[in-house]
């Protein structure tokens, strides 16, 4: 037994000495299949180009800190096959991105912003492994009578193979079970949502959260500051820290 733990801290010391890093599971043990090298993990906002939006340079990886802002709210929530899921317990183990859209919106500074972002980033992850391995989306439906489990199935079905297969990374797509079960997660993420009295469109503030991997919400981003590259610059310091090599 005492052999292999020699062993084990000798691979370790090897592959940190090669300028990788060990990713830990929720127990704090290491995870063979989620050690990258540090360059991987730094060159993530590489994966996008600077744009006339965002013309600035992104801080680099692991040059600061994020600190914990405030723990995500949980609910139970409903996926795309109905069945129930708690979101607290989903927000543990993986970094995640969380995002409150619902489907019909037609805000073009709205939803549809939100979730291009997001098939940017579920494409970008084609390609950069610490993305698919330690990183998840979960996009939040705060319309669950005209989003119900079979409008979201729309869109996590065509995805399921190749999530399966490790080709993208996991996408959740959730609801709620009622408007007003939802309004304790709402209110605890600080999403604002004002449903008015067009019955078509619904006001709220576009935000997405990005949430660690023990359920602490890191940073927030707005329509200003969701420059892809900077959520990339954000994750991969999160990672860093995780890996003790920040």
């Amino acid at each position: 037994m005492r052999r292999g733990v020699t062993t084990i801290g000798l691979l370790a010391a090897a592959f940190a000495a090669a300028g990788g890093v060990w990713l830990t599971g929720s127990g704090g043990q290491r995870v063979g299949r989620q050690a990258f090298d540090l360059a991987a993990l730094r060159a993530l906002p590489d994966q996008f180009p600077r744009t006339a939006d965002f013309d600035f340079v992104p801080p680099e990886p692991g040059s600061y800190a994020l600190p914990p802002i405030k723990p995500a709210a949980s609910a139970v929530l409903l996926d795309h096959t109905g069945v129930r899921v708690d979101l607290g317990s989903l927000l543990k183990g993986r970094i995640s991105l969380v995002s409150f859209v619902y489907l019909t919106c037609t805000d073009v500074n709205g939803c549809p912003l939100a979730m291009s972002l997001l098939y940017e980033i579920e494409h970008a992850s084609r390609t950069a492994a610490p993305l698919r391995v330690s990183v998840q989306l979960v996009t939040i439906s705060f319309d669950p009578k005209r989003d119900p489990p079979a409008a979201l199935a729309a869109l996590a079905d065509p995805r399921r193979a190749e999530v399966a297969a490790g080709h993208v990374m996991d996408w959740h797509f959730l609801t709620g079970t009622s408007e007003e079960d939802l309004k304790p997660l709402l209110k605890g993420f600080g999403q604002v949502v004002d449903r008015g009295t067009d019955l078509g469109r619904i006001n709220h503030t576009l935000r997405l959260f990005l949430v660690d991997a023990s359920g602490r919400i890191r940073n927030i981003y707005g329509l200003g500051t969701m420059d892809p590259r900077l959520l990339m610059s954000d994750i991969a310091t999160l990672l860093l820290e995780q890996a003790g090599a920040g």
